[in-house]
């Protein structure tokens, strides 16, 4: 195997596939942003490095299923992890490898795992079918928590849902009803505060809507 090869290059961060001791392995680093003042930037590249580190750690802890953390270096903003085999489940659900009832059986799994890590004060921060990976027929792997966050916010928790909802709406539109239905029986099974968190969704959804509307009226009053 390469000992080093970049296989994600985005805004927010680098990943590479490497060996770490005879195994696969993910290295994670945060990219610079040249826009803010070098100190200011090293500072918050190490500070959400170790928020990533520390959310994936106790999103480990409680059982959701996410990469295990190998080594955490903040000051080169670097986090080493466990490389997941599989298929990202937005490929598998546009390319239809799934059936109806597997799909919605893993909307409800998903929807009660990220319950979990709500009702421990943790966001994913970017809920999208792109950050889950199917590592077997039946398990998901949720990567990705650089947007993550310690939070109670119960709109925090909204935001989210919303995020996951806008992202199928985009993604797989065609499914977005049966797969968000999915999800919400899982999440609302076993969120502590899953019908405030759900009326916060809706509401979002509200000013979303009104924010848009009036940017269209805007649009068409000044052409």
């Amino acid at each position: 195997m390469v000992r080093e090869k970049l296989i994600s290059k985005g805004a927010e961060s680098y990943i590479y596939l490497i060996d770490w001791f005879g195994r696969k392995a993910i290295k994670k680093i945060r990219a610079k942003k040249g826009y803010r003042h070098p100190k200011i930037d090293e500072t918050l590249r190490m500070s959400r490095t170790k928020r990533e580190a520390k959310i994936l750690q106790k999103a480990k802890k409680i059982g959701v299923p996410v990469p295990a953390v190998f080594a955490l270096y903040p000051k080169e903003a670097t986090i080493i992890m466990e490389h997941i085999n599989g298929g990202l489940l937005r490929d598998l659900l546009k390319n239809s490898k799934l059936t109806v009832d597997e799909e919605k059986r893993i909307f409800r799994i998903m929807g009660e795992h990220i319950a979990h890590l709500h009702n421990e004060g943790i966001t994913h921060g970017d809920l999208t079918t792109s950050n889950v990976i199917m590592n077997t027929p039946k398990d998901i792997v949720f990567i990705d928590f650089g947007l993550g966050l310690f939070t109670e916010s119960i709109e925090d928790f909204g935001i989210e849902l919303r995020v996951l909802y806008n992202a199928l709406k985009s993604t797989h539109y065609d499914k977005v009803d049966y797969l968000f239905d999915s999800f919400l029986e899982g999440y609302l099974k076993e969120q502590n505060k899953g019908r405030e968190v759900y009326v916060k969704f809706k509401d979002i959804g509200l000013r979303g809507r009104y924010i848009e509307d009036r940017r269209k009226r805007k649009f068409i009053i000044d052409h």
